[in-house]
C-alpha cells in the first residue's frame, strides 16, 4: 500500500471510532498487532476490550483529526477528541461532563492493516476535567 491508501485507513479507522466501534476490529487491525499507550502494551484483544470500554464510558465521542501525515509504512495522526462522560470510566462515576482532550498516535501499516502503534494521549487533562466538573 502506498502512503495515501495508509492514510485512508487511518481516515476509515477513525470514522469507526467516531460511530462507537459498531463492527469487528479485524477490517482495520491485524492479528499480530501490538498497542503502546505509555508503559502499557496491547494485543488486538487487548485493544478492542479498552476502545469498547472507552466508548462506552464516552458514547458520543468524537475524533476530530488536526494532522494526518504518511511516509512509508507509518502514519501519524494528531487528533482533538471530545465527548460527553456518560458511563463510569477510571473508577468516576458518570459526570454527564463533557469533556476535550488530544493525542498523537504513529501507526505502523502492514498488509493493508494497523499493525502497531504508538500512542501519546493527554488523559491528564481528561481526569482533571472529570474530577474539576468539565472544560
Amino acid at each position: 500500500m502506498g502512503t495515501e491508501e495508509n492514510k485512508e485507513l487511518i481516515r476509515k479507522w477513525i470514522a469507526f471510532a467516531d460511530g462507537g466501534f459498531p463492527g469487528p476490529f479485524d477490517e482495520f487491525i491485524a492479528t499480530d498487532y501490538l498497542g503502546h499507550l505509555g508503559e502499557v502494551q496491547m494485543d488486538l484483544a487487548a485493544l478492542e476490550r479498552a476502545e469498547r470500554a472507552f466508548a462506552r464510558s464516552f458514547p458520543d465521542m468524537q475524533y476530530a483529526i488536526e494532522d494526518l501525515v504518511a511516509e512509508n509504512d507509518r502514519v501519524a495522526l494528531r487528533v482533538i477528541s471530545g465527548g460527553t462522560h456518560r458511563g463510569e470510566f477510571e473508577g468516576i462515576a458518570p459526570t454527564g461532563q463533557r469533556v476535550e482532550f488530544t493525542g498523537i498516535v504513529i501507526y505502523r501499516i502492514a498488509a493493508g492493516r494497523i499493525a502497531e502503534s504508538w500512542a501519546e494521549l493527554d488523559f491528564l487533562r481528561l481526569m482533571r476535567q472529570l474530577r474539576s466538573g468539565g472544560m
